[in-house]
């Protein structure tokens, strides 16, 4: 990709001293910039502002012009030669190289690669494979933007600014139509590696830390209790169908995601005193504990299991969980034979718990341990949906005060 590449010499008029100033340069690469002190003065009086060199045949001149050539044409060289062998070239590292500095320069694009490298080691261990799709996606929008707008495929963390991420999320918003969730999370996604930056000791100050912007979550979709009992009560031919649709209700009883069902052991379920079973873990997502007291069904459901023939990723797995995909086209299947309302894919069975859970009178702080949310405000997303508890609390309060609070005649 061919390159913007300019050198600039002017005076610093506000740090005038006996009539001199000092000569600064800037170097100017694909909109990236990178001042320095040519750490040489001249007279006002001698310097020509159109030109940005010294006016004149006057030995002075002459003698200050061709040290201002050579340093142009040593910052040129190390752009050239940046340039020949590496993919992409800054205003930053141009000047590192010039000013001989040997710290290796740390770059964006860079930080995101060995992320996505060392995440994906851990994909199906402690992380979950669709988050690593969605770390990938945000790569590809990422480099995307850089190319199209900054008309580079990388830059050096330390020349980031607020005003980059601000571009960014407003061409998510515009350019690209992405909805303004996805902008959100994609934000987030790059607020997170400035964070991996600091610990690394690449920044001292987070550049997009005081950029702040709100998401318009999507309604989340949840079956119905008369569609749970439906697919409950529906028979099917296969037995792989039937494993299928019993991991689903699983889910749905205890607000497993489909990363978080395949993960589990017998290690991870545990028996109290008073003979209450629990199941408890961490999150593949986030990595968040979760805490689960199972209801008779779900007991019923991981005892159906145990020792079962069919083959399973390891011994110690509860469940024969196989392929995302095949979940979701055998639960779909299930679900318009249910005549669901809405299309039935693994992540529902987690809804339908949290709605459920919601509807039954369990509290919000309670739910969000359940589910493993790092925080209260994405469980308090499914309580917006239950309009029949907002009014079932509202008539409770009827019951108390109703006729207490009348008009005066």
């Amino acid at each position: 990709m061919k390159s913007t590449f300019k050198v600039l010499f002017y005076v610093k008029k506000q740090s005038v001293k006996n009539g001199k100033a000092p000569i600064m340069g800037r170097i100017t690469i694909n909109g990236t910039q990178a001042g320095f002190s040519c750490k040489k003065e001249v007279s006002l009086a001698l310097w020509d502002v159109k030109t940005n060199r010294a006016k004149g045949k006057s030995e002075e001149a002459r003698t200050l012009n061709q040290e201002l050539d050579n340093i142009k044409a040593q910052i040129t060289r190390h752009y050239q030669y940046i340039c020949d062998h590496d993919n992409f070239v800054t205003a930053k590292k141009v000047y590192n190289r010039y000013a001989g500095f040997s710290e290796e320069c740390h770059t964006l694009m860079n930080l995101f690669r060995e992320q996505l490298e060392s995440y994906k080691k851990k994909v199906g261990i402690e992380k979950a494979e669709s988050t690593y799709r969605g770390l990938v996606a945000d790569y590809k929008n990422l480099l995307l933007f850089m190319k199209s707008k900054k008309n580079t495929e990388d830059i050096v963390i330390e020349e980031l600014e607020k005003s980059f991420i601000e571009d960014y999320y407003n061409w998510m918003l515009g350019t690209c139509a992405l909805a303004n969730s996805t902008a959100f999370g994609r934000v987030n996604t790059l607020k997170w590696l400035m964070y991996i930056a600091q610990e690394k000791g690449w920044i001292r100050v987070h550049p997009f830390a005081s950029f702040e912007c709100m998401p318009e979550y999507k309604r989340r979709s949840f079956l119905s209790e008369e569609e749970l009992q439906r697919i409950i009560r529906l028979e099917l031919r296969y037995k792989r169908q039937r494993a299928m649709r019993d991991m689903f209700l699983f889910m749905c009883f205890t607000g497993l995601s489909y990363a978080d069902l395949k993960a589990i052991t017998y290690d991870n379920i545990h028996t109290d005193s008073d003979g209450g079973t629990w199941l408890m873990g961490n999150r593949i997502k986030t990595g968040v504990a979760y805490v689960v007291k199972l209801l008779p069904i779900a007991i019923e459901l991981i005892e159906k299991y145990r020792g079962a023939d069919e083959k399973k990723d390891t011994p110690e797995c509860v469940f024969p969980v196989g392929e995302y995909n095949a979940m979701r086209l055998s639960l779909g299947i299930i679900g318009r034979k249910c005549n669901c309302r809405t299309e039935v894919t693994p992540h529902i069975g987690r809804h339908t718990f949290a709605v459920l859970a919601i509807l039954k009178g369990m509290p919000l702080e309670t739910l969000q341990k359940v589910l493993g949310h790092k925080s209260i405000l994405s469980t308090q997303v499914y309580a917006e949906l239950i309009n029949p508890k907002v009014g079932e609390d509202t008539d409770r309060i009827c019951e108390k005060i109703g006729h207490v609070y009348k008009l005066a005649m």
